[in-house]
């Protein structure tokens, strides 16, 4: 299986988490890169298994998003965006898309894994590959903080093949989510039941894949 990791939070190799997973899962014999904001500039040697998203030019225009991306949490960067102006939150995403689409022509993978529910997770869905979306506590109020990141967050989460929460209390709230929106139902098209784990480790990574995986040919 060839995997694409994606973080909202700094994928600055070699100590984060993508990277961790990413040598687990080649450890086991998958291939797999990562994706996402990273603080290595882009005229430098590219990083093996990176495609950085690079936002610091962009986010010199605002204090507050340029703060969150030298912060490097994922936390920081998804409450950014969430109240970005429009125009700057479209020059975000289509550098963002270009980055993407260049590490989906690289790596050609089977499934995706986004870590968080932000501006990246449509953009996954988007390239048309299998995505496994991972919802951590707090992304949904923060995404509902800015109407349109909140349609896009709502709508990547109707379109992911694999939806998992880090706790009992996001998969309520992911679940309530689904009901009171106008989105596809959660347990719609073959997708499973939201599932909780706090996908720490590269196996549980790879099961998320799998099952996406598996939930697109149930759609076919």
């Amino acid at each position: 299986m060839r995997i694409l990791l994606i973080d909202h939070g700094s994928c600055d190799p070699p100590a984060t988490r993508v990277h961790g997973h990413r040598r687990g899962l080649e450890a086991a014999g998958v291939v797999a890169a990562a994706c996402g904001p990273t603080s290595v500039p882009s005229l430098e040697v590219a990083t093996p298994g990176l495609h950085g998203i690079h936002l610091h030019d962009i986010a010199a225009a605002n204090r507050g998003f340029l703060q969150a991306v030298r912060q490097g949490g994922a936390g920081a960067l998804l409450a950014a965006t969430a109240i970005l102006p429009p125009r700057l939150l479209g020059l975000v995403r289509e550098t963002a898309r270009q980055a993407l689409a260049e590490a989906v022509d690289a790596v050609a993978p089977d499934a995706i894994l986004v870590l968080h529910a932000g501006i990246l997770a449509d953009l996954a869905i988007e390239t048309g590959v299998p995505v496994a979306l991972h919802v951590a506590g707090g992304d949904l109020a923060t995404a509902a903080a800015g109407p349109r990141v909140g349609d896009l967050v709502t709508a990547a989460i109707a379109s992911a093949e694999w939806l998992g929460a880090d706790s009992a209390s996001t998969r309520a709230a992911l679940e309530q989510a689904g009901r009171t929106s106008q989105a596809e139902p959660l347990l719609a098209g073959g997708r499973g039941p939201v599932v909780v784990t706090p996908l720490d480790t590269p196996d549980q990574v790879f099961q998320a894949c799998r099952a996406a995986v598996a939930a697109r040919r149930r759609r076919a």
